[in-house]
């Protein structure tokens, strides 16, 4: 059983104000072999319950915590019965290789080889990681590196497991194979999310919202989508790809390298244009080449029927790349947007006002310590940057990853405001209908327009 009894904490304060409680009353009963679904917004509190119901808070995190939580034990000591998938798998991931990740629970366990070698094959293989084995941890794709984080977790076959965001990133197929290992297990599962998706209907015991600090139950009811509201600038700029082959060279456990071939793109100003496919299809390797990261070494890109150097994609296209901790990495949020405003022939004094304009507008404190903000905010933080920079397109990976439809949709408008064309990548069908006009898709190497 795992059971929160008057739950509050509040984290530790950095400056001269006292955090207010993020978590404030939970009373939460898990017992073995149930589903549980906690839906709550970005910076609910979900993340944070999650690490003090894995015991990973308070002793790793300095706060304040009030109440009972069972069992009272370190379960960290206990992987074989308690297991974590953390939302974000960067700040976990300890081994060098895939393998290593895998296998070191094991080991902390003291699991005899032979069992060990027959568990990690048997992980590796469900998880469709047996061809990356060998591959190094930080070269992993987003859904790969999630698809990790479930085989090293799963691999102890705990009695209790806590999901937190771990639907994201992965594509529909993954999806539904951890739809169907959490429903045909007999693990409980508390299964943290920002939204309802269809993947859900069906499989949980109890639904509960996290809102203002206090666990309340779920109504059923879902709100529609809802469509972004882009308003047209007179913009009429138009990206354009054409026959663009690519050869990326695959890691040393591949025995060919991956091709990526598009024969044609185009994108105009003040579009959503939606880009879906399978992990590992090409959707990334794609925006690095529209961004100007790598060149293609066949083929031709244009803006406005003008052919593209590297230098100028880099000024036209910005990429928000999956993962906001590969892009942040100055200590306050007004070190970050000021260094991209560093860029615009302003002033100091209209930078200053911009500064405090783009922090409003996305919800931030100019004051606050980048490296310590939620998942959510960092998010938020990354798209202020590229608002900032006020680029005629955008790319946007994974943008609704660890986010409610509301906020993807609002920072779709932020973006789309100026009238810049949007590639929006997704993993989610229904988010790809309700907000974009047109659609691309990814397989094996090959985008084509649906």
């Amino acid at each position: 059983m795992i059971k929160a009894e008057n739950l509050a904490f509040r984290y530790d304060s950095y400056g001269e104000r006292e955090n207010d409680r993020v978590l404030k009353n939970i009373n939460l009963t898990v017992n073995k072999g149930e589903k549980v679904l906690i839906l709550g917004e970005p910076e609910s509190g979900k993340t944070t319950l999650s690490l003090i119901l894995s015991s990973l808070i308070p002793e790793f995190v300095e706060g304040r915590m009030e109440g009972k939580v069972y069992p009272e034990c370190d379960m960290k000591d206990r992987m074989d019965e308690y297991s974590l998938v953390p939302q974000n798998a960067g700040e976990f991931i300890l081994g060098e290789t895939v393998e290593d990740e895998v296998a070191f629970p094991l080991e902390s366990l003291g699991i005899e080889r032979e069992e060990m070698v027959k568990r990690v094959d048997e992980a590796l293989s469900f998880w469709g990681l047996d061809k990356l084995r060998e591959a190094s941890t930080t070269e992993l794709s987003g859904g790969e590196k999630r698809r990790l984080m479930l085989a090293a977790s799963l691999i102890t076959k705990p009695d209790y497991v806590i999901y937190d965001e771990s639907f994201d990133d992965l594509d529909r197929d993954w999806r539904k194979t951890l739809r169907d290992h959490i429903k045909e297990s007999g693990e409980a599962s508390i299964v943290m999310a920002s939204r309802f998706i269809s993947f859900f209907n069906d499989l949980f015991h109890r639904i509960y919202i996290l809102e203002d600090g206090v666990l309340k139950e779920w109504n059923g009811e879902l709100s529609a989508i809802g469509k972004p509201n882009i308003v047209a600038k007179g913009k009429n700029n138009r990206l354009q790809c054409r026959d663009i082959s690519f050869i990326h060279p695959r890691r040393s456990s591949f025995s060919s390298p991956f091709i990526l071939s598009v024969d044609d793109f185009s994108i105009n100003s003040g579009e959503i244009v939606a880009l879906m496919g399978p992990n590992g299809s090409g959707k990334s390797t794609f925006s690095r080449i529209l961004c100007g990261l790598d060149t293609p070494s066949k083929g031709k890109i244009f803006i406005d029927d003008e052919e593209c150097h590297k230098e100028l994609l880099e000024r036209s296209v910005g990429y928000m790349f999956q993962n906001p901790d590969y892009q942040i990495f100055l200590p306050t949020v007004k070190d970050e947007l000021a260094y991209s405003m560093s860029f615009l022939k302003i002033n100091e004094k209209e930078k200053e006002k911009r500064l405090e304009e783009t922090a409003a507008l996305f919800s931030l404190s100019l004051s606050d310590t980048a490296s310590i903000m939620s998942y959510g905010e960092r998010k938020r933080l990354q798209s202020a940057i590229y608002y900032s920079l006020d680029r005629p397109f955008y790319i946007l990976d994974e943008l609704d990853s660890a986010l409610s439809y509301k906020e993807s949709i609002s920072i779709l408008e932020k973006l789309s405001q100026k009238g810049a064309g949007i590639l929006l990548i997704t993993h989610d069908d229904d988010f790809a209908q309700a907000v974009a006009k047109r659609g691309y898709r990814a397989k094996e190497g090959r985008i084509y327009e649906e």
